[in-house]
């Protein structure tokens, strides 16, 4: 008998929204949140000496963003953790309260809808974040193209980091996975921040925002829809003929 859908899609993104805010994940979101605006105050240096400024503006400049982004992005892979822990695996006895009503790919693509919103409001609080607080402090510094280029590279590097690491906890539903990703992303973005030769070939083809005098870079720009595509339908066909238990 074909599976009645009294569940919109709209309803379940909801739904997984108001799952995924509970008290622990609320805890650290507003931590990490915190510790970004903090740390960016920090690089900015309030205090930093007029004359230093006027000598090597554009050098300080760089050093900000690329140090920002760095940052921006080894806390997203928390924040995605903690999603990836939400969705993929405290999430199964929720899962099963829709399985009469619903098809397990329409589940899964309220959990991927309701990720990209979640992410969709992190990054344009990292973008606002990042220009603002120079804007205030470094009068040489100008808003330009770059904000929305930087916001459409952190929402696909993001996206890609999130959808590999649910695809990774749906093979094996235990908390450590996603802590391992995490981990293993953090080197290869610490390794990326350090070495030159490293950054060069693996921002071919791992979605890391880069900056350099020529400005915002994302290499891999060509291969991240490819990414998101193919991961995207691996996790739903492991997810479809996953065994739930509620």
């Amino acid at each position: 008998m074909k599976k009645e859908k009294n569940f919109s899609l709209n309803n379940l993104v909801k739904l997984y929204l108001s799952f995924l805010f509970q008290k622990t994940t609320i805890i650290i979101f507003t931590i990490s949140l915190l510790l970004i605006l903090g740390i960016e105050i920090f690089l900015c240096n309030p205090n930093i000496n007029p004359s230093d400024y006027l000598q090597g503006y554009k050098e300080i400049h760089l050093n900000f963003f690329t140090q920002s982004f760095f940052i921006i992005q080894l806390f997203n892979s928390i924040i995605i953790a903690t999603i990836t822990i939400s969705f993929t695996i405290s999430s199964n006895s929720f899962d099963t309260l829709f399985l009469s009503h619903t098809q397990r790919t329409r589940l899964c693509l309220a959990k991927l809808l309701a990720t990209i919103i979640v992410l969709i409001i992190l990054n344009i609080y990292e973008i606002l974040i990042i220009n603002i607080i120079p804007l205030i402090n470094y009068p040489y510094y100008k808003l330009s193209i770059d904000i929305l280029l930087s916001f459409l590279y952190l929402l696909l590097a993001s996206t890609t980091e999130a959808i590999i690491s649910f695809l990774l906890s749906t093979l094996l539903s235990v908390v450590l996975i996603p802590m391992i990703f995490m981990f293993i992303s953090v080197v290869i973005k610490l390794l990326v921040n350090n070495f030159t030769d490293f950054r060069t070939t693996i921002v071919k083809i791992i979605p890391i925002v880069n900056v350099s005098y020529e400005g915002i870079k994302f290499d891999a720009i060509m291969v991240v829809p490819i990414w998101i595509i193919l991961f995207s339908l691996l996790y739903c066909s492991i997810y479809c003929i996953k065994d739930l238990k509620g």
